[in-house]
């Protein structure tokens, strides 16, 4: 009888293993970027060729659109707004997603033109990145990429150095 009852667990547990394994979800069908096809003009009697390319469309480098709830997390960024060091500073505060983060990155877009970032791995509460801004108006994103390599702008805002109202 022991025998019978351990054969039929053994072949649940192997048919549940099976069965596993044909539930993750099928890959599309793998798209090549298009080619440049030449091409030839009737009304061209010199039988040069023409070649026409598809209009390529831009990608972003980062998914549009919210943060998923579950993956939300909270950064602070404050500006000095003292003339001698016109800082930036971009605190990591932490939220739900924090064991999902893998890297925060801070791209300040300078008033002079130039573009800074820095990265900040596996950042924890409290983690501070700070890049030099300039006495106009600086520009901050930050992106966050999760563990699964998805990557997302949490923050978007242009800074000015000083307010005058």
């Amino acid at each position: 009888m022991k025998a019978i009852a351990v054969f039929v667990i053994c072949a649940f547990v192997g048919l549940m293993v099976l069965g596993a394994g044909c539930t993750q979800p099928a890959t599309g069908p793998q798209t090549s970027a298009p080619t440049p096809t030449p091409t030839t003009s009737p009304a061209e009697p010199t039988g040069q060729q023409t070649v026409t390319t598809p209009a390529v469309t831009p990608t972003l480098g980062y998914i549009a659109g919210p943060i998923p709830s579950q993956y939300e997390v909270i950064v602070e960024v404050d500006r000095n707004r003292v003339a001698t060091n016109p800082l930036i500073t971009a605190t990591f505060r932490g939220g739900k997603g924090i064991n999902f983060i893998s890297t925060m990155e801070v791209v300040v877009s300078r008033s002079d033109g130039q573009v800074i970032s820095k990265i900040q791995e596996k950042p924890q509460v409290n983690s501070k990145v700070e890049i030099m801004g300039t006495q106009g108006t600086d520009r901050v994103e930050i992106f966050v990429t999760l563990v699964n390599g998805e990557r997302y702008r949490i923050y978007d805002q242009s800074l000015a150095f000083r307010s005058y109202n």
